[in-house]
């Protein structure tokens, strides 16, 4: 979907991103007082006011709501820019040859009221859209049909954040926009990251020679990683995307562990780093709301944060993409009027798990773990009812399961979240090496197979649903 060039921009660009969520993630372990004061400096402030409209001068960034005692939603712009000028952005190509500065990769990234979940949608660089009518040095640019990426270029963050509004009907005014000037240290700082390969790559354009399975990376092998474009996956942008959120997932694993929280010589290192390159609007830019914000994240889980990519659809030239319209609202909707996603389950009003994997392709043993005989037998009629492939079904080696439990291979770990669902299985042990056939071991909280439904973003590869607690090998 790219050339090279702005195939190796994209990496850069995520990465900064990636920079943004780190700063609001770590900052409620720091030594707060200390901290935000040697931090204050690295942020530069824009006023975007030309092109959105915006809070009013020392507005708090966190706003309390009187009648629920929760929050106010919170909805951040995470850019990152493919700048070549300035410090720390020299080595990925000429500024003289590639002038200016586009917003390559951007992460709507929706904040709940509640503080205990967050959803953000990667927008496709490539995205074709009416450009939005902006304001730049007092004329007015824009106003025609060009790509997502290009607002930036057109009328700064202010300009991007216009072109959001009027394409997912939010009114967003809050932004974070990095460039690399402070990534690769960011990710020394944290000892490297953990990445996954499907199959060994060796690309010289990028310098990224590893093995399949596992590595940790550091700084330039990281940027290697994501600017990746040739030998993995099909080489588009948009599949590049899913595995930085990848990469961002583990970061951000990485980051809210004790080893790097507990540590306040790496901690302040990866904050300064994180930050040496920000610019932001005035709110965020104030170290008093970034302290506040952090402050309010400090309970948010990984596997709370959902990752997806705005649906599209090929627009047949082999370089851009448009909009699904249709399959991109709940989206919206889901952030406008800060309810979860995917949605809750209407019969029940639980929060079911993202699931992926249909029953049809789940193959498990089923075990009575209980003195209730032939409970197994119940269990996998159920299961066989709502679609699963039973291959066996016995006595556990105990009766004394209190738990319902799934055993499975960390491979087949899709499968195991769809199983466990469907059981309310409480409990979940990995055992290596066991392969593509779960074990379901009835306990005796078990009650009924509850039907499984998969949500139809969940099945389109467009949006590339993950959430941060999940492990993706790169293909």
């Amino acid at each position: 979907m790219s050339s090279a060039g702005t195939g190796r921009r994209i990496g850069r660009a995520l990465l900064a991103v990636v920079s943004a969520l780190v700063l609001i993630a770590t900052v409620a372990g720091a030594g707060i007082s200390v901290v935000m004061n040697q931090l204050s400096g690295n942020i530069t402030a824009v006023d975007v006011s030309d092109n959105v409209t915006v809070a009013a001068s020392g507005a708090p960034v966190n706003v309390v709501n009187e009648e629920t005692g929760t929050y106010e939603p919170l909805t951040i712009v995470l850019m990152g820019s493919d700048t070549r000028e300035g410090k720390g952005n020299g080595g990925f190509g000429s500024a003289s040859k590639i002038g200016g500065a586009r917003s390559d990769t951007t992460i709507v990234l929706h904040i709940s009221g509640d503080r205990k979940s967050a959803l953000g949608v990667s927008i496709p660089r490539d995205t074709v859209i009416t450009l939005p009518t902006c304001k730049k040095d007092g004329k007015k640019v824009g106003g025609y049909q060009g790509r997502f990426n290009q607002a930036i270029e057109l009328g700064g963050p202010g300009c991007t954040l216009k072109a959001i509004n009027e394409l997912t009907g939010l009114k967003t005014s809050n932004f974070m926009l990095v460039d690399f000037g402070g990534f690769k240290r960011m990710v020394d700082a944290v000892g490297g990251v953990e990445i996954c390969l499907a199959k060994p790559v060796d690309d010289p354009l990028s310098g990224l020679k590893l093995s399949a399975g596992k590595h940790v990376v550091k700084g330039a092998e990281a940027l290697a990683f994501v600017r990746i474009r040739h030998g993995i996956s099909d080489g588009s942008d948009t599949s590049r995307i899913r595995r930085q959120q990848a990469f961002l997932s583990s970061l951000m694993r990485k980051v809210l562990s004790s080893g790097t929280l507990l540590n306040p010589a790496a901690l302040l290192d990866l904050l300064n780093a994180a930050t040496e390159s920000l610019t932001a609007d005035p709110q965020l830019a104030d170290v008093n709301n970034l302290k506040d914000l952090a402050l309010s994240l400090k309970d948010l889980k990984p596997s709370n944060v959902t990752f997806t990519t705005m649906p599209w659809t090929p627009n047949g030239d082999g370089a851009t993409v448009s909009v699904n319209a249709k399959k991109a609202q709940p989206l919206w909707d889901a952030m406008k009027n800060d309810t979860s996603w995917p949605p809750k389950d209407s019969s029940t009003g639980e929060q079911a798990p993202l699931l992926r994997t249909k029953p049809e392709s789940i193959r498990v043993n089923v075990l009575n773990g209980t003195p209730t005989p032939k409970l197994a037998k119940k269990v996998a009629r159920q299961l066989r009812k709502e679609g699963f492939v039973v291959e066996q079904v016995d006595n556990a080696q105990t009766t004394d399961y209190a738990n319902t439990t799934v055993q499975y291979d960390p491979r087949w770990d899709q499968s195991m979240k769809t199983l466990s669902y469907a059981a309310g299985a409480a409990v979940q042990e990995k055992v290596k090496k066991q392969g593509a056939v779960l074990n379901l071991i009835v306990g005796s909280d078990f009650t009924s197979v509850k039907k499984v439904v998969l949500n139809d973003l969940t099945q389109d590869y467009t949006a590339q649903v993950n959430t941060g607690d999940e492990n993706f090998c790169a293909q």
